[in-house]
């Protein structure tokens, strides 16, 4: 892995093992104080944040605290290697009399005094470090793997168990605990030297959205996980005479109790089955009257003001900048023409996530904390590209149109991430064709657009066309529509 200079947060979710390995990247942790020293970004630690009842919320503040943490990353990287990225992945470490603490919790609430914060960021690198070395002997102890079925069964549910169970309790479940636990489930299946390369599809189906930042899983749950992941695996499921003692921390896992009669046991505890979301979106999509929703509108609807750009700018850079390089290319494709694709999405996207490819996903999808899930089929790249293609139909007004490309993209969900920023450019783009350039947008992108009712799709057509119908009122007499008036310069006028 390598660090740009404009990277917003390497990150240890995109790390092979082999970037992480401790064995392959020596680290010597009596120097890292002196390294982090030397390579701190010039300019000093910002100041900390301190809040005030009768001061404003101070936006620049804020965002030199984040880029500091940031630019500390890159260095750190550029010196160590791509392992070193994760100390902000919030790992705690011990203290000489053994007690677990974390060093650094976000430039928001770990910048204080400039020494202070060089010792939290030595501190934290310290202890991430730990915690890979903590994985090699944890990989090691659980290795090699038995190859009869129900005993290979057997030793993936314990290490699977194992390796949850020490990353919440080094983590203590704080925001990123349950990303952490999933890298190094991937990476004991490289160690491991399972068939094949999906492994993240593996994980995500056996996980299931049961773990969330912030909250401590239960026993069954980790139970629950790590059966189904060793039943994936191995393609066994528990023996009968199967039975865990009740010695387990908190509820762990009860439905598998050796210490109760059967008739007393709890039964298994599945997770609560969300509806998919995708399959309620296309019910909604064809109930629609998309036809009858709004009436034709035409451009050009324009002032020297651009909405959607001016609101998307103001994500914390450098993801604001990187929106708006993205419009750019979208204003790019309006100019020479055509029809949204995929392929065009993806070329918007990889931008947008400064990734090299966008792939459409390959599983199900969650948001919303594990809220809301977007099942996979294998049509779904295909459906997914006939519904843009509907995006240009003339038939259907404008407004309707760009509202229903917009909910298409946020429904279907087909990038891992920034789904939410992609739907926002494909409608940029379905109305740009139409010379109309919103001149507001935070009613729009500020509003969550649930996919349950018709009269809901109908009504955000309806906003848009009173956008549009807003923007020529606001639209100066003298402005000409061929002014460039999506340039990000002159966002402010």
């Amino acid at each position: 892995m390598t660090a740009e200079p404009d990277d917003p947060h390497p990150w240890v979710g995109i790390l092979k093992w082999a970037d992480v390995d401790p064995r392959r990247h020596p680290f010597d942790p009596g120097a890292v104080s002196d390294v982090v020293r030397a390579v701190a970004p010039e300019g000093g630690v910002p100041a900390p944040y301190r809040y005030h009842p009768r001061r404003r919320f101070d936006r620049a503040e804020h965002d030199a605290r984040w880029d500091w943490q940031r630019a500390m990353t890159v260095a750190l990287v550029a010196h160590y290697g791509g392992w070193a990225c994760g100390w902000t992945a919030e790992m705690a470490g011990r203290t000489p009399d053994g007690a677990l603490v974390l060093r650094w919790s976000g430039a928001q609430d770990s910048i204080t005094t400039p020494e202070e914060t060089l010792d939290a960021v030595a501190g934290a690198l310290r202890d991430w470090r730990t915690f890979l070395e903590d994985l090699v002997e944890i990989y090691a102890r659980h290795l090699p793997l038995p190859a009869e079925p129900r005993a290979a069964f057997a030793a993936w549910e314990a290490t699977i168990a194992s390796l949850v169970a020490t990353v919440a309790a080094r983590s203590g479940t704080d925001e990123h605990w349950n990303l952490v636990c999933t890298v190094a489930l991937k990476w004991f299946l490289t160690v491991a030297e399972v068939p094949g390369e999906d492994y993240e599809a593996l994980v995500d189906t056996a996980i299931g959205g049961r773990f969330w930042s912030y909250v401590s899983p239960l026993g069954v749950e980790v139970g629950d996980a790590a059966e189904s992941l060793a039943a994936a695996l191995t393609g066994q499921t528990p023996a009968r005479d199967d039975a865990w003692p009740d010695t387990w921390p908190q509820d762990w896992p009860s439905r598998r109790t050796s210490e109760l009669p059967t008739a007393h046991r709890n039964p298994r505890i599945w997770p609560p089955i969300r509806p998919d979301a995708l399959t309620t979106w296309r019910q909604v999509r064809q109930t629609t009257p998309w036809e009858h929703a709004t009436a034709h509108v035409a451009g050009p609807a324009r002032t020297a003001r651009d909405g959607i750009a001016e609101l998307l700018s103001k994500q914390r850079y450098p993801s604001g900048r990187r929106i708006l390089a993205a419009l750019d290319l979208v204003r790019a494709d309006v100019t020479e023409g055509g029809p949204l694709t995929f392929a065009r999405l993806e070329a918007w996207q990889r931008t947008v996530l400064a990734v090299s490819a966008a792939p459409f996903r390959t599983s199900s999808a969650w948001a919303l904390a594990g809220r809301e899930r977007y099942a996979y089929r294998d049509e779904l790249p295909h459906l997914f590209e006939a519904c843009l293609a509907e995006a240009i139909a003339p038939a259907v007004p404008l407004p309707s149109r760009a509202a229903r490309v917009y909910l298409d993209v946020l429904h279907f969900h087909p990038f891992t991430d920034g789904n939410a920023r992609s739907a926002a450019l494909a409608l940029y783009f379905v109305l740009a064709r139409e010379d109309i350039i919103l001149d507001r947008a935070a009613p729009l992108l500020m509003t969550r657009w649930p996919a349950t009712n018709p009269h809901d799709a109908a009504g955000l057509a309806r906003l848009i066309a009173m956008l549009i119908t807003q923007t020529r009122r606001h639209r100066p007499t003298h402005t000409s529509t061929n002014d460039s008036a999506a340039d990000p310069r002159a966002l402010d006028t």
